[in-house]
């Protein structure tokens, strides 16, 4: 079933406020099989929102608007919507009563009462009836209006609008998706492979989305046999990349994997700067797994914190296997976890040597009874790519780790690795 989504402000056009709503709403919406076939992002213009409506609301079953449901002078949308239907605005009773009792509005009651004024026939979805939304069931179509406010809206898009779209349009016919995440995949890959598939059947869709360090794989079709089929091949052949099958990010998998295993991390950092501790502790539950982190930027900091040895440091310089090594024994000398981990490396634009050009980063990891080291080269990457590859490669590191086992640390951007006994 068909769709299109209206978004209305003068804040998302100028850019003052960035747009999730749409990236929330074309998640929920495709992976319940409705498919999105405009978007539009318009200002508080009277006359642009009755244009847009009016063409949109001829070509598809549902709409969903949102935005420019309060109170001020620049809030249109109701009167847009009834306008462009050929509706009269009325006063909901019991919106007005709960605006009235409500003690939000307790000083604003002559502005707030303009949010009580709906089309015709127009039905509150919200529960709590002070919350903006309503449902138009219009001629066979469906039009959501709902409040701009992030978390109101996914709120009433998960609860209420979902839950009345399938009641309307049964599941069947509808499309099906799969949303996978990969990691140290080229989406070029997955396009090789999957063009078997595509060549010979038009009843499946491919889409390809970066996030970040992340591959984000879409896979939808009305056959379920089929895409069945096609997640399974996937699995096979790049099985050791797939980091979710539920669209969730190598951060989140992580974090679950070390609460599910009771594992223990500890990381020192250097060219990340402390971005991996973040990734590790933005996920809730994170104290269950992270210990402690270090930020050893400079040279004394690695000696005197982690007791780096000095005749490393002046041998072989502070990139290089001896002092990855060395930083991660360190972090394991001060605590006991699971995992041990140390960084360093040049993140650019400056710095660099012959033998170690900028976006060249070691990866100590302590676990077991072994620490190793290994060589990466993310050469021709920004300052923030190449922290961000390396904190990523790490956690996916600890993710092969717990899932399989060493010999599966096999890396696009690896250049060596080195193992010191214990």
């Amino acid at each position: 079933m068909k769709g299109a989504l209206i978004f209305i402000g003068d804040e998302l056009i100028s850019g003052l406020v960035v747009n999730t709503n749409v990236i929330v709403a074309t998640r929920q919406l495709s992976s319940h099989g409705f498919q999105v076939r405009e978007i539009v992002t318009i200002p508080d213009d009277l006359s642009l929102v009755k244009s847009y409506l009016k063409d949109l609301y001829v070509k598809y079953s549902f709409l969903v608007l949102s935005g420019g449901l309060g109170p001020t002078d620049d809030d249109l949308t109701n009167q847009a919507v009834a306008e462009a239907l050929g509706l009269n605005l009325v006063e909901n009773q019991e919106v007005s009563k709960a605006i009235k009792d409500s003690k939000e509005y307790a000083s604003s009651q002559e502005i707030a009462k303009k949010m009580s004024l709906l089309p015709e026939g127009a039905v509150p979805l919200a529960d709590n009836l002070t919350m903006a939304g309503y449902l138009l069931d219009f001629k066979e179509k469906l039009i959501f209006v709902l409040p701009g406010v992030p978390h109101q809206f996914e709120y009433l898009l998960t609860q209420k609008v979902l839950p009345l779209l399938s009641q309307r349009f049964k599941a069947e016919g509808l499309e099906l998706s799969k949303s996978l995440r990969f990691f140290d995949l080229n989406e070029t890959d997955l396009n090789l492979f999957l063009k078997n598939y595509t060549l010979n059947t038009q009843d499946l869709k491919i889409g390809y989305y970066p996030l970040g360090p992340e591959v984000k794989l879409v896979v939808r079709s009305k056959n379920q046999g089929l895409l069945s089929e096609v997640i399974s091949e996937l699995k096979k052949k790049f099985g050791v990349s797939l980091v979710s099958e539920e669209d969730r990010s190598l951060v989140e998998v992580v974090g679950d994997l070390l609460i599910e295993r009771g594992k223990k991390v500890a990381v020192a950092e250097s060219c990340t700067g402390g971005m991996l501790a973040s990734l590790l502790t933005s996920v809730a539950g994170s104290s269950n797994y992270f210990e402690r982190g270090w930020v050893t930027y400079s040279p004394e900091s690695k000696m005197e914190l982690l007791g780096v040895k000095k005749e490393h440091i002046e041998q072989f310089g502070v990139v290089s296997y001896q002092v990855a090594l060395d930083m991660a024994e360190g972090v394991r000398r001060q605590v006991k976890v699971d995992f041990a981990i140390g960084i360093t490396g040049y993140a650019g634009p400056g710095g660099g040597t012959p033998e170690n050009p900028v976006g060249t980063v070691y990866i100590g990891l302590a676990y077991q009874n072994k620490v190793k080291a290994f060589r990466f080269g993310f050469y021709g990457l920004e300052r923030r790519e190449v922290q961000l590859m390396s904190s990523y490669t790490t956690l996916d590191m600890l993710r092969r780790l717990i899932l399989y086992d060493e010999s599966f640390l096999r890396y696009r951007f690896a250049l060596g690795v080195e193992e010191r006994s214990c």
